[in-house]
């Protein structure tokens, strides 16, 4: 049987390494497409913003899916 304190630390493993992995991706390539003031910026810019878009992570990809859309001209 698995305890409240076990499965919220799996939830904030899971919700973590989620994190992480979009907020790499997004420093990487997504930044410039939500914000183009962004384009050429570096790499301690994108060290900073990288803990912020690792926690909000949910919203960070929410911005860049809209601005993804914005871009191509689907509506979501």
């Amino acid at each position: 049987m698995i305890d409240f304190a076990s499965m919220l630390l799996l939830f904030v493993g899971i919700y973590a390494t989620i994190g992480l992995l979009v907020a790499a991706w997004f420093v990487v390539f997504g930044i410039s497409r939500v914000d183009p003031a962004a384009t050429g910026a570096g790499i301690g810019f994108r060290l900073v913003i990288l803990p912020g878009a690792a926690v909000l992570w949910p919203v960070v990809l929410g911005m860049w899916l809209r601005a993804r859309n914005k871009r191509t001209g689907v509506r979501a």
